[in-house]
């Protein structure tokens, strides 16, 4: 089994289709059908379902497919161990490439990477717009991955908590809840809610304080976006209400929205999250532990 043929198997698994993926290897698709087989034939078995042009995986290429993005995460670490070794004393340029959320670079980490960029003068910030951090990091698209906290990470995944936010629920002034002289959470059940789709880490730890505080609401009229913008735009023109952090409350006024605290609201921490065997440079090193005062061997 060569190093090829499981480049050529991991693009077909992640592209499906076997003109994407031969496109992508920039390798004709008769070539790639031929790996391909010669890869089936070695194991011994099928590795794909053909399903038309669709290719799914068998029983036996989700094993292998396990088994080869370890395998390539293992020559990624040495290639980076090994440009790693010098002898000159001088700083090199290194690289980050952090993932992240779009929504919170619009916002709040601006600020930190425009921070880390000026304190690190050789340091190089790539940022990789991710709606799965854990998946970029597994597949080496990038080095961190900067995002909600949640509880359940995978096994393969370190966290640490950097900062946190109290959350806050915001709606337009002249919002007709607004003309109670008492706003308690039962009064939210009749209005829309607008956040995240589901494919964002914190909209289940929102839903689930939701699902505790509001338990008579409906989602039947929610709303789900893929942006802050969007989420802020809708609050301020309707009579949507939503939740979110408290950096926000800077923009708030201009964009004619105003924000309520409730004791029982989240709170909102954010992680650094990277891979627990991947091997860091020296220089990702530093700038990781003046980022979060953890120590890095």
């Amino acid at each position: 089994m060569e190093l090829t043929h499981l480049n050529y198997f991991l693009a077909l698994c992640e592209q499906k289709q076997f003109t994407r993926a031969s496109n992508k290897l920039n390798i004709s698709q008769a070539a790639l059908s031929k790996q391909i087989k010669n890869l089936e034939d070695e194991i011994g078995t099928a590795l794909f379902f053909r399903n038309g042009g669709e290719c799914q995986l068998t029983p036996a290429g989700k094993i292998l497919e396990t088994h080869c993005w370890r395998i390539k995460q293992e020559m990624f670490y040495i290639c980076e161990e090994i440009n790693d070794l010098s002898t000159t004393k001088e700083p090199r340029i290194t690289t980050l490439k952090i993932s992240l959320f779009l929504n919170d670079l619009e916002f709040k980490l601006n600020d930190t990477l425009s921070t880390l960029f000026h304190e690190y003068k050789h340091l190089r910030v790539n940022t990789i717009i991710s709606d799965n951090i854990f998946k970029s990091l597994e597949k080496l698209e990038s080095d961190i991955g900067i995002g909600p906290s949640i509880a359940n990470v995978p096994a393969t995944i370190n966290k640490i908590d950097i900062y946190s936010n109290e959350y806050k629920i915001i709606m337009r002034k002249g919002h007709p809840l607004l003309e109670n002289s008492t706003i308690t959470l039962d009064l939210f059940d009749n209005y829309p809610f607008i956040f995240f789709n589901k494919k964002f880490l914190e909209t289940k730890t929102i839903y689930d304080w939701m699902a505790l505080h509001l338990p008579e609401r409906s989602q039947e009229y929610d709303i789900q976006v893929d942006s802050t913008e969007l989420i802020l735009y809708m609050v301020s023109n309707t009579d949507t209400f939503s939740i979110v952090p408290q950096y926000l409350e800077c923009h708030l006024d201009d964009l004619n929205i105003v924000s309520i605290t409730h004791k029982s609201l989240p709170i909102r921490v954010m992680s650094i999250y990277y891979l627990k065997n991947k091997y860091m440079s020296t220089e990702v090193k530093q700038v990781l532990s003046s980022f979060t005062n953890a120590s890095f061997d």
